[in-house]
């Protein structure tokens, strides 16, 4: 028996490596934006000083169109590409966080079912939207901006030795390329408490605001509303300060690279005087030279905001890593069989959900011939719906074992025992989009006869025929504007649809008045005809018909 998978790191670098063509056309288009702009800035420099120059009588002749004709190109390319880096560097990054989005969720719908269960909490939401959101900032504040920063830096520095001093260049490359890092190193570790604790504080600010609208009765039947508001007001506070003291830090850092940018200009400034004086440049380079490291500096801007808030990446990646880690709880066999039949049996089931509680049930056995319909009966806590999660194999005995047909369901290909297996569980999900989607969720190609056909079934035929959108109807989220009853039976329509040879159905007349339940009985009788089905309840009487009853007791 084996995990179906195996835990492992978040694939963030399979991630950016399934898009780097993406990534790098919008790095390569970053950094033509920032090239474009230095140059744009450095011949300005050149040519407001050579017509000054020339102005004074100390240049006899000046060539205006060459220069003009290239600031006009580095101010046009520096549009265009701004304009694309925008486009290319957002569609990377929404492309990547699709892809991380679908292999997460794809990486969750292969836990256990008891373990999706354990994930409809808040936390998991914000795991989905909030932390992967997040991380748009890898790329668009961190990778690209620092990446083009220091290429820039490079050739600049590259450019400066060929066309003006390698020492002038070497110097100046040094002061930017030693300054920025380190001023964004030391921002990211003076943050790095702040930052932790804004990651951790969001979800939890989240959470308890979202439970709070979803037990809004309950507060105001207790009068609790005043006491949520102060803690939610405390939590609020707290963030805020934690934005605040990074807002902070984010000057600070902010003023440091301008410092340095200043500082790398002075020293280009002093250095490119001594090429003046020495005949090595002539005045219109020295302009280039200042103005061309001034605008470098600038390049470097973003960086420190952008490396302290790689924090709250790391948190983020830290978070979904946790989720992306977890491993189905139930072994699957190493060559699974495919599931027939229609016999289930139980011999000697011990299960129990902890070790420290009796076990809820204890030497169980029970056999169910093919095609036979009993009742489950019992006060709450005998083990109805654990028995029920036994025979779908949503968790697996302690000791003994449950058979398909004669076979361990540990035995069997899993996927294909959900399909060979119908369950109506008591808390049944209806999702936000139309009746028709909700019911081709279980067959897909279904046809509009086939729909409605499995709504008769449901009872729930004249009622839909009756609705002005008829398949068409809006259901809302988690089916607010159905009754419990209808909502119910749309599931049990949506599980008719499947046409399963064993069927489970886990209180399925709960929410319907007498009348009602007796009507979907008989309809449910004439489906259930030929299938082994087992159905748990606490009225037998308004159940479809069955072979006999079997009573738990706690």
């Amino acid at each position: 028996m084996t995990d179906r998978h195996t835990a492992e790191g978040l694939p963030l670098g399979r991630l950016l490596r399934r898009r780097r063509g993406w990534l790098l056309a919008g790095i390569a288009l970053i950094l033509l934006s920032l090239f474009a702009g230095v140059a744009l800035l450095a011949l300005s420099g050149w040519f407001i000083t050579a017509s000054a120059l020339a102005g004074l009588g100390v240049i006899a002749m000046l060539d205006i169109f060459a220069p003009g004709a290239g600031i006009r190109l580095a101010a046009i390319t520096r549009t265009v590409a701004r304009y694309g880096e925008r486009l290319v560097t957002h569609e990377a990054t929404f492309r990547l966080l699709a892809d991380l989005r679908l292999a997460l969720f794809e990486r969750l719908l292969r836990l256990d079912e008891v373990q999706l269960r354990g994930l409809q909490r808040g936390d998991t939401l914000n795991r989905l939207t909030a932390d992967v959101d997040t991380l748009d900032h890898l790329f668009l504040g961190v990778i690209g901006p620092g990446l083009s920063a220091f290429l820039l830096t490079l050739l600049a520095a590259f450019l400066a030795a060929l066309w003006v001093d390698p020492g002038v260049a070497l110097a100046v490359a040094l002061v930017l390329l030693a300054a920025n890092p380190l001023v964004a190193e030391l921002a990211r570790r003076r943050g790095l408490a702040a930052s932790r604790g804004l990651v951790a504080a969001l979800p939890g600010l989240r959470r308890q605001a979202g439970d709070g609208l979803e037990g809004l009765q309950e507060l105001v039947a207790f009068d609790l509303g005043a006491a949520q508001r102060e803690a939610l007001e405390t939590r609020s506070a707290h963030m805020i300060s934690l934005q605040e003291r990074l807002q902070r830090l984010d000057a600070a850092s902010q003023a440091g690279v301008t410092f340095a940018g200043f500082g790398a200009t002075w020293l280009a400034l002093a250095l490119g005087l001594a090429l003046l004086q020495a005949g090595i440049i002539s005045g219109p380079v020295l302009g280039l030279l200042v103005l061309g490291v001034l605008a470098l500096g600038e390049a470097w801007q973003p960086l420190p905001a952008a490396w302290r808030r790689l924090e709250q990446c790391r948190g983020a990646t830290a978070r979904l890593g946790d989720s992306w880690a977890q491993a189905p709880l139930l072994a699957v066999a190493d060559a699974p069989v495919a599931p027939h039949g229609r016999r289930l049996t139980l011999q000697n089931v011990t299960f129990g959900y902890r070790a420290d509680l009796p076990p809820v049930l204890e030497g169980f056995s029970l056999d169910i011939a093919a095609g036979e319909r009993i009742a489950v009966v019992g006060p709450s806590g005998a083990g109805k719906s654990t028995l029920a999660m036994l025979l779908m194999r949503q968790l697996d005995p302690d000791a003994g074992t449950v058979q398909l047909e004669g076979v361990d369901l540990r035995e069997l290909d899993p996927d294909g025992l959900r399909l060979h297996i119908g369950l109506l569980s008591q808390r049944p999900v209806l999702f936000r989009d139309t009746l028709a989607e909700n019911l081709r969720m279980a067959q897909p190609g279904a046809s509009a006869g086939e729909l409605m056909h499995a709504l008769e079934i449901a009872g729930l035929g004249a009622f839909v025929a009756g609705l002005e959108d008829g398949l068409d109807t809006w259901i809302d989220e988690a089916g607010s504007n159905l009754s419990g009853g209808e909502a119910r039976r749309v599931s049990l329509a949506r599980l008719a649809l499947t046409d399963c040879p064993v069927v489970i159905l886990d209180e399925p007349t709960t929410g319907l008045d007498a009348a009602t339940a007796r009507g979907l009985a008989q309809t449910l009788d004439r489906w259930l005809a030929g299938r082994t089905t087992v159905m748990i309840t606490h009225d037998p009487e308004l159940l479809p018909r069955f072979d006999r009853v079997v009573r738990l007791s706690p």
